[in-house]
């Protein structure tokens, strides 16, 4: 296989829910840009997580070539 499926894992009150791209696919890559994009104006933090175990890192764009993405919501305080 020559390209690698990227993963974007989105946390909310149901547990999780998934969005895939492959980064050769222009569709699929827009359509996994915009649900970034809106999670992120929503308040959501991303992360690419780093498949070796090593640090993850916060995004501040997205990248079709980061893999897989955990997008965490902003935790309200109460």
């Amino acid at each position: 296989m020559h390209g690698t499926i990227g993963k974007m894992q989105i946390m909310d009150q149901t547990g999780h829910s998934e969005v895939t791209w492959d980064p050769t696919k222009p569709v699929e890559v827009q359509v996994a840009k915009e649900s970034f994009d809106s999670l992120t104006k929503k308040g959501y933090s991303a992360f690419r997580v780093n498949e070796d175990g090593g640090r993850s890192e916060r995004m501040r764009e997205f990248d079709p070539k980061a893999g897989k993405i955990m997008m965490v919501p902003q935790l309200v305080g109460g």
